[in-house]
């Protein structure tokens, strides 16, 4: 028997003896990915369609769940052809990597629908995404798939971008305590889990304009600092499998291509050793969109050049580097490399010696009562009430007018990138609508290929049957038990229904009939917001906005229901927030409500009576208008918002706008409950403290009110000292904590100091001796409890023994 196929061998000899057997041409293969639908469109792809397209095996399938739309079974059984094919049938063996979008659920017939991964983000609570991808890489495994383009990591600090709901929001440290715990459940012990890839390295969400891709101008202390520490978290913690490169450009080079961040940056500094792939057509828009490439052949060789390691969706670049190799342009060592990194990942995750699925065990393994129930809590965790001025929660016996587009809506509240999001992108791609999801939207329009369609390949995979068993995106959504939030507060109360208007149509004839029904009522129930998905939407992936205000019409329907004199209770739904001062001003109560998914309907009726204490926080400051943008509690000393509250200096230096306030809106952390909360009992275990050496500090949290709720203790810190600008306050720690009427609970947070790294004037990542306050709060507003601590000793070079996370204790 080969060393490679010896299960008891380490994985790095397996890898080195596997690799001396291929041949160039076998090696690129491993680094070229394809979409499967061509090899479906007839039924099942043959031996002989296999060998023709792929005669040296092959790296990965992307896109891979929508070959199980329909039926869970069908992409099982796809699963094992394909594996038999490149195990059996190849020279080497190799076992074909099956990839698929799964951020918010396994995307398919049988998949559990899960809540927005902003959402997810608001319920302050780490371990929930950890059992979310638990579910998550459970059921995708269960159907062959064993790579996960999960999950989104950036940074977001611009709210017009489209992708922001995909994100855990503005904070580095709350976004890597995430991510690390996402990785986690997905990964699990690797032989039996999924392997993720974390995206969008690096700065992709920091696009001028909030741009889609537009030029991105970050120095490299922030991209360092704020938007690679939660990939790096990622890697040190949860040994995340592989990123992804953007495929946007930073400061004129494409991020493929840009050797400095795909290789410096990412090998050099960050030590990482697992893949780096480029996002879908990445290396393409390199020389269709961006222009640094003569043809789309050199495109590949460039990425291939600076350290991507992988094409996709299709490698039809790096198909042609062989003659690059051949030429001597290209070395060898190079494409090797790559190599490496993708067998490793390979062997780890079991793909050798398990290549194959048990067809019997699929449909037990899909979702259940006890994942629904999953999706159920973080969907009722999430929601955010942001204002209340005592109108909530809702009285029994009180008339409800229930207005606004996403009153009657089952899909307005579910993310993009999920099982009804596909089924709407088909219907639409079959009625001859443009469909812009990336990637497959960049195959389709490949003149010089002569490629098919792959919306047309996906549609012709699909037979009768299959169409009539998916039904529309509202059949699926009801198959799931959804219910729209007009339904639910019709079983609990008496309703006067009335749609209003659309998301963003312009038609107003409906205004009329909501105002009758507000004057009917003793509150009105106001849903409105955005949508996303790929058609028709007011956000998601290349779905930008130039405003941050209600779309179309609505904002003519609040201020007519709300001149009634009724009390209003806004609820905005929608891939972003929206800037709404004058909502803040004549509402009496609103809440944030993200897109909670299938149970939306049911949550925020909960939230909304009373069933259900609201316990969600934000994760990202909301501005009172588009000009604030950017606006985050964390900007740097001298630069925003709070530098004055600091006493930064004169009126001259941190005057703010001279037409508005500059304070936001809402700030990070913000969220009301029903109950109320105290903090006391401060404690500092000791203010000097060595810069190698551990910050204790404690306090105790109590309900002091009649209900049980949630509360979340943060925990914030400043450096005051330092030779470059450092932000005014930064979140090091927190815990959300439940409690009754009367508990008390003791919290106590272990932050080392090895988590307050920053690049210094000489661009080394330290902690220096220093003064510093430590925080304690329940927002980036609302802060009970400042204290001063000296580091003390020498400095301190962190690079590569950074802390991630703060440790906490909570005890009764």
């Amino acid at each position: 028997m080969e060393l490679y196929k010896d299960s008891t061998q380490p994985v790095e000899k397996r890898v080195e003896d596997l690799l001396t057997r291929m041949t160039l041409e076998e090696k690129v293969a491993q680094l070229c990915g394809d979409l499967p639908m061509n090899l479906a469109a007839d039924g099942m792809p043959s031996t002989e369609l296999l060998k023709e397209k792929f005669p040296y095996g092959h790296g990965r399938l992307t896109q891979y769940s929508t070959m199980g739309l329909a039926d869970p079974m069908r992409i099982a059984k796809l699963s094992n052809v394909l594996q038999k094919y490149f195990v059996e049938e190849t020279r080497l063996g190799i076992p074909v990597a099956l990839q698929s979008e799964n951020l918010c659920g396994y995307p398919a017939m049988g998949g559990t629908l899960f809540p927005s991964q902003m959402n997810v983000a608001c319920t302050w609570e780490p371990e929930l995404a950890e059992q979310m991808s638990a579910v998550i890489g459970q059921e995708s495994k269960a159907v062959g798939i064993n790579s996960a383009m999960s999950p989104v990591i950036d940074i977001v600090r611009d709210h017009r971008w489209g992708r922001v709901y995909e994100t855990y929001g503005e904070d580095p440290y709350l976004t890597s305590q995430m991510g690390i715990h996402y990785v986690k459940g997905m990964q699990g012990d690797k032989e039996h889990g999924v392997a993720c890839i974390a995206k969008h390295f690096l700065g992709y969400s920091e696009t001028q304009g909030g741009l889609n891709t537009a030029a991105t101008r970050i120095t490299d202390r922030e991209l360092y600092e704020v938007f690679a520490t939660p990939f790096e978290a990622a890697m040190r913690e949860a040994d995340v499998s592989s990123v992804m490169a953007n495929y946007a450009e930073i400061d004129g080079m494409c991020v493929v291509a840009n050797r400095k961040i795909a290789h410096d940056l990412l090998r050099d500094t960050m030590k990482f050793d697992g893949i780096l792939t480029s996002d879908g057509a990445g290396i393409l828009k390199t020389f269709t969109d961006f222009k640094t490439a003569s043809t789309y052949e050199e495109a590949g060789f460039l990425a291939k050049k600076a350290g991507t390691d992988t094409e996709i969706p299709v490698g039809d670049a790096f198909r042609q580097l062989p003659k690059y190799v051949r030429s001597g342009q290209l070395d060898e060592k190079l494409i090797d490399e790559s190599v490496r990194r993708v067998l490793k990942v390979k062997f780890e995750y079991g793909l050798f010696e398990h290549p194959y699925i048990d067809e019997e065990k699929v449909l037990e393994a899909m979702n259940n009562a006890e994942k629904n129930a999953l999706s159920e809590k973080i969907a009722a965790e999430s929601i955010v009430l942001l204002k209340n001025e005592g109108v909530l929660p809702l009285k029994k016996e009180t008339r409800l007018a229930v207005v606004g587009p996403h009153a009657d809506s089952l899909r307005y509240p579910v993310s993009g990138y999920t099982f009804p999001a596909y089924v709407e992108m088909l219907t639409a791609a079959e009625n001859g609508q443009e469909v812009s999801i990336g990637g497959m939207a960049d195959e389709a329009k490949k003149q010089e290929s002569g490629a098919v369609d792959p919306f047309s390949a996906l549609s012709k995979a699909l037979n009768a049957e299959d169409r009539k068993k998916l039904g529309d995106m509202n059949q699926v959504l009801r198959k799931m038990g959804a219910k729209t939030l007009k339904e639910v507060l019709t079983e609990r109360f008496k309703v006067i229904y009335a749609k209003g208007c659309g998301i963003n149509d312009e038609d107003t004839s409906g205004i009329a009939e909501a105002v009758k029904a507000a004057e009917a009522s003793d509150v009105v129930i106001m849903a409105c917001g955005g949508n996303c998905g790929w058609i028709n939407v007011t956000g998601g992936e290349g779905k930008d906005r130039s405003s941050l205000e209600l779309p179309g019409v609505q904002q003519k329907l609040l201020e007519a229901v709300t001149a009634t004199g009724k009390p209003v209770v806004l609820i905005t739904y929608g891939p972003g927030i929206f800037a709404l001062p004058w909502a803040c001003e004549h509402t009496a109560a609103m809440i944030q409500a993200w897109m909670p998914g299938q149970y939306a309907g049911l949550v925020v009726a909960d939230i909304l009576d009373g069933t259900r204490n609201p316990g969600g926080k934000l994760t990202t400051t909301i501005p009172r208008s588009v000009g604030q943008t950017p606006v985050v509690y964390n900007h740097r000393m001298g630069s925003g918002y709070a530098s004055k509250i600091d006493h930064m200096g004169s009126a001259v230096f941190t005057g703010g706008y001279v037409d508005q306030s500059d304070r936001p809106l809402f700030c990070f952390g913000h969220g009301l409950s029903y109950t109320n909360f105290t903090l006391s009992n401060f404690e500092l275990e000791s203010d000097q403290v060595p810069t190698d050496g551990t910050i204790v500090v404690s306090c105790k949290v109590k309900n002091t009110g009649e209900r049980s709720g949630d509360e979340v203790v943060q925990l914030y810190y400043h450096t005051k000292r330092a030779h470059v600008v450092r932000p005014v306050k930064q979140l090091a720690g927190f815990v959300r904590v439940s409690l009754e009427p009367g508990q008390e609970k003791n919290i106590e947070f272990m932050l080392h100091t090895n988590q307050l790294g920053y690049y210094n004037e000489d661009m080394e990542f330290v902690v220096e001796p220093t003064a510093m306050d430590v925080m304690i709060g329940t927002s980036a507003h609302e802060i009970a409890f400042t204290k001063e601590v000296t580091l003390t000793g020498k400095k301190m070079n962190v690079m590569g023994n950074r802390s991630y996370t703060c440790e906490v204790a909570v005890t009764e």
